[in-house]
């Protein structure tokens, strides 16, 4: 099986001067520009829910070795109230434009909390997304999207151009704020014919079914046939959620055709995967149980049914310092208030290596970090 290695690893963004104020950051993603740069967009704040959440870009023209261009994409001067700005997903379209999509919250109240601890509902919230023209230096205001009236989503992943030239965006479904209809998670694919102004015609990706699982957090990619593919972290809805291993689903060149989620062999939450070619993938995941939590990248080679759990290896050991403060909830959502890591991403580069991004929290300062990941067969 091929054996995978850690080539370098270091901070994207750590806040360089805690001294004078609490900067964390969270939520960071990818795209290649070319042979040596990098762009990552993400989440810079007080904490992960924070008031003044807004979303920043961080660029490395070394193949992400170094990122010493840092730059808030919109400093909020034209919104017409104060909202936090969250999870800037990062596409590179076919003519060379960068979509970020993500959500924004009104923060009028700022006591209001984005989750409702009796429902586990989710408040009001508006997707958006901004645009670039020049691979990043500039980004237009941030622009709201429109959503059938029915739905409440966040994006789960980046938006994916078709071949026919409509996007497509996958999303995570929510119930209301003040809703006490049981939680019952659902994973949802949107399109749009208007470069992402309104969204419709939503697909079903993932369903809790009828053995009770519930799905979520798929990053949906395009594999080097054109299929979609994704692996879900799987729970299941019971009291709280119990945590099943990794499930796969592959979807058709359209979109519009998915398969039942299967379960793999893989025991994690939080997850990215890519495509390594002749049937082989790599994963690179958050585990939050047992013995040593933290991120993992493992390998397939049989499009992503069965992984090689005794080659993978640790890039982020999270031991000790898997969460925030001594009282961590037990009970979602007050539970992922206290995480000190999350986010896993990655992509593959020109040169055959892969680049993972993830959040995590070291001395105190939670942070966004990188690792360059070499694959060699054995």
């Amino acid at each position: 099986m091929p054996q995978i290695e850690i080539v370098n690893e270091g901070p994207i963004y750590r806040n360089p001067n805690p001294g004078y104020g609490s900067i964390s950051a969270f939520f960071s993603h990818l795209v290649q520009l070319s042979d040596r740069e990098v762009l990552c967009t993400y989440n810079r704040g007080g904490a992960m829910y924070a008031t003044d959440l807004a979303f920043y870009a961080a660029r490395s023209t070394d193949g992400g070795a170094s990122w010493p261009e840092q730059t808030r994409m919109d400093d909020g001067s034209a919104d017409d109230g104060p909202y936090s700005y969250h999870d800037p997903m990062l596409a590179c379209l076919s003519d060379g434009t960068l979509v970020v999509t993500g959500f924004r919250v009104d923060r009028s109240d700022p006591d209001r909390p984005i989750f409702n601890d009796q429902t586990s509902g989710i408040c009001a919230l508006e997707l958006v997304q901004l645009r670039s023209a020049d691979r990043g230096r500039s980004w237009s205001r941030p622009v709201p999207m429109t959503v059938p009236d029915d739905l409440i989503v966040t994006p789960s992943s980046a938006v994916i151009e078709l071949a026919d030239g409509r996007w497509f965006l996958p999303c995570d479904r929510w119930h209301a704020f003040d809703s006490h209809r049981p939680y019952r998670p659902q994973v949802l694919g949107l399109f749009s014919a208007d470069h992402g102004g309104t969204w419709s015609s939503p697909v079903v990706i993932a369903d809790t079914n009828s053995d009770n699982k519930g799905f979520w957090h798929g990053q949906v990619f395009r594999r080097q046939d054109n299929r979609l593919f994704t692996l879900f972290w799987t729970a299941l809805m019971e009291s709280d959620i119990a945590n099943q291993p990794l499930h796969r689903c592959v979807g058709s060149t359209d979109a519009t055709r998915w398969s039942n989620p299967e379960p793999t062999n893989l025991p994690g939450q939080t997850n990215c995967a890519v495509d390594l070619g002749n049937s082989r993938m790599l994963d690179f995941y958050s585990r939050r149980e047992g013995s040593q939590p933290g991120f993992f990248a493992v390998c397939s080679d049989d499009d992503g049914r069965t992984w090689d759990l005794e080659n993978q290896i640790c890039v982020w050991d999270a031991s000790g310092r898997d969460k925030l403060g001594v009282e961590a909830p037990d009970t979602y959502p007050r539970s992922h208030d206290t995480i000190a890591f999350g986010a896993p991403r990655i992509i593959r580069l020109t040169d055959g290596d892969l680049l993972a991004t993830y959040w995590c929290t070291e001395m105190s300062l939670t942070q966004v970090r990188c690792a360059r990941l070499r694959v060699r067969q054995a």
